[in-house]
């Protein structure tokens, strides 16, 4: 789903993109961006050993770890793949989607109802022709204005998701999105800065964050389960008025911060064998899921991380969450179904030549590695 996608896109057109970015984005001069050479570098046989003050910043710096996120669609020698966050959401946006459509079509059975050879109506039906008309339009100019583009619009009808691919080998950054939430793209690597503490602005206004300081620091503390890694490439030029190569990427799931950034950094400077194996509970499906791979997958994910931790078997808490959410499963995966799984362009070569399946969940070969104890 494209929520954080949609809401910046609405915040760009409305007031100009860089009022979005300081905004919404977050990116303006109080914010702490890291670069693509942060972070807690690999010891080498050749380079002396850190000194005290370089070790004590290092233990500033998260450890690159995915800490059971399912957010891996493909891990290979060249590239890792991610996707973007609030999919959860997806099986609410279409019980949202069922609810709008009743409401269009409830004045519009009312409209035929009224016509002058109906008999009940046939006395009024002028009266009751322009109530309905008038329903019909209140209900239609909401829907259109109002509730498309915000809720339904990032949700169905578009690309299932996000797809980001991170190629080391040519130190690109492959990017899937529809084209209303920034289109297809191709970025460099070393231009990247990372924002690990984005929280969407929920009630603060930007003139309320530009003149406090406690307002800015409490939207950080407010992000919660709705933070999110942003990834920002600057402009090329920054005086291009067109402000050319300009971009920004939310990337991961909800939650993902300074260790996934990390995770992202490492590979992609130091390679697969300097990030820890990546496992069950962490890779993502491609293409669409059934109902119980949903449930399996999306659903009582944290609850299988939980029980293995415990390492009792399936605990009565994973049950209920099963009994609970059953029901959910079926819509999410009708939802699914709405939208179109994206592929990457073969002129792009984003996977140097070594083709990945489209669909499924897991490794494929060829994959390679000494995974890091």
């Amino acid at each position: 789903m494209f929520l954080s996608e949609s809401g910046y896109r609405h915040e760009q057109r409305s007031g100009g993109t860089a009022q979005a970015l300081r905004y919404f984005a977050d990116i303006n001069q109080y914010t702490r961006l890291y670069g693509v050479r942060e972070g807690i570098a690999p010891p080498r046989e050749s380079e002396p050993k850190p000194t005290r003050k370089e070790k004590i910043e290092q233990q500033k710096l998260a450890r690159p770890g995915l800490y059971g996120m399912r957010t891996l669609f493909d891990f290979n020698e060249h590239f890792i793949e991610l996707s973007n966050a609030e999919e959860e959401k997806r099986s609410l946006n279409f019980m949202l989607l069922l609810l709008f459509g009743l409401m269009f079509c409830v004045p519009l059975f009312g409209l035929t109802l009224s016509l002058p050879d109906d008999p009940i109506f046939s006395r009024n039906w002028v009266i009751n022709f322009a109530i309905g008309g008038a329903m019909l339009l209140a209900a239609s100019a909401l829907i259109y204005f109002l509730v498309w583009p915000h809720l339904l619009a990032p949700a169905f009808f578009t690309s299932l998701r996000a797809r980001y691919r991170f190629n080391r080998t040519n130190r690109k950054v492959y990017a899937l999105r529809p084209k209303r939430y920034g289109g297809n793209v191709v970025l460099d690597w070393d231009r990247a800065q990372a924002h690990v503490r984005w929280a969407p602005p929920k009630s603060w206004t930007a003139e309320q964050l530009v003149a406090s300081e406690a307002a800015r620091e409490e939207r950080l503390r407010s992000a919660g389960r709705d933070s999110n890694l942003l990834l920002y490439w600057p402009p090329l030029d920054l005086n291009d008025p067109e402000r050319k190569g300009e971009d920004v990427l939310w990337v991961g799931p909800s939650g993902s911060g300074e260790s996934l950034w990390q995770y992202i950094r490492t590979f992609m400077e130091d390679g697969m064998d300097a990030v820890p194996k990546p496992s069950g509970h962490e890779w993502l499906r491609k293409g669409f899921s059934g109902p119980g791979e949903h449930l399996e997958e999306t659903v009582v994910h944290g609850s299988h991380i939980r029980d293995d931790i415990v390492g009792k078997g399936t605990s009565g808490a994973t049950y209920s969450n099963y009994a609970m959410n059953f029901l959910w499963a079926p819509l999410h995966s009708l939802a699914e179904r709405l939208c179109y799984w994206p592929t990457f362009p073969e002129e792009w070569n984003s996977d140097c030549g070594q083709r990945r399946r489209e669909s499924g969940i897991g490794p494929e070969e060829p994959l390679r590695w000494t995974s890091k104890p």
